[in-house]
């Protein structure tokens, strides 16, 4: 027991540092925060993943949430493990991610499902499935740039499939407002904005996953995602810590987007 007790020690010191750092985050996050909360290592990993603290603070209690490429639900439950939102779409269209997602999710009147990928127009495609569930893709993964970044099999193509593909234009009503719409569809996010042009005027924020290096075939980097939303009247926000890759090189990371409108181009809603 003794060497378990020296290496409790050790790492006990920076456990209470890690603490103590998330309490000040919840509390500047959420406006509350309680020891409880920041012991909680689901409530830690919520606080990076749902990626709250690089939104607005008026946006970290959003009403009306779209999560395209939700995948399993990893970053849509680490929201809803720190805030509570009352509508919230979810898009996946990889059936066994969505399968995962569901019951993770589990039965919520505020949630609703979709079972297609967006893009620029409706139609079909073909969606690369990867051994890894986060690779798959709407276009053809460069497997020797991931396995030699990520996982070595994870971009591994197991199988393609015949996908629906709708625009998000075509699904949001003209009146609504949205207030968080995030996205992380794997380089095909141009395609996503395309078809959304008329749903973007009237959102307030986009959480936008960007490459730093290219992942996949046709795929677009960071800097033409940047101009495409200035074109459509967002300005960049904040950027989290990019994820790096096996010699320290920057691949991709979140970028908030604000709508540059004035608020009195549709009304205010923020909760809370």
């Amino acid at each position: 027991m003794a060497p378990l007790k020296r290496v409790f020690a050790a790492l006990a010191p920076a456990l209470l540092m890690e603490i103590v750092r998330a309490k000040e985050d919840l509390a500047c996050v959420l406006g509350r925060s309680s020891w409880m909360d920041a012991c909680s290592a689901a409530k830690r990993l919520a606080l990076e993943e749902s990626r709250l603290s690089i939104l607005p603070p008026k946006l970290r209690s959003p009403l009306f949430v779209i999560d395209v490429g939700a995948n399993e639900g990893q970053w849509i439950s680490s929201l809803l493990e720190l805030v509570s939102v009352p509508e919230i779409w979810i898009f996946e269209p990889n059936p066994e991610a969505m399968e995962i997602c569901r019951k993770r999710i589990g039965p919520r009147p505020e949630v609703k499902y979709f079972d297609l990928a967006l893009g620029e127009t409706d139609g079909h495609a073909e969606l690369h499935v990867t051994a890894s569930s986060p690779f798959a893709s709407l276009l053809q993964p460069r497997v020797d740039f991931l396995k030699r970044h990520y996982c070595a099999e994870a971009a591994d193509v197991v199988l393609s499939k015949r996908i629906q593909i709708a625009t998000l234009d075509s699904l949001v009503p003209e009146p609504r407002v949205v207030d968080l719409l995030k996205i992380d569809v794997q380089g095909f996010e141009c395609a996503v904005l395309f078809g959304a042009q008329r749903t973007l005027r009237k959102t307030r924020a986009v959480l936008l996953e960007v490459l730093l290096q290219s992942h996949y075939r046709d795929d677009h980097m960071f800097p033409e995602l940047w101009n495409r939303m200035a074109e459509y009247g967002f300005s960049l926000w904040s950027l989290s810590q990019p994820y790096t890759g096996s010699e320290g090189e920057a691949l991709w990371a979140d970028a908030v987007f604000v709508n540059d409108s004035d608020s009195d181009t549709f009304p205010i809603s923020f909760a809370g």
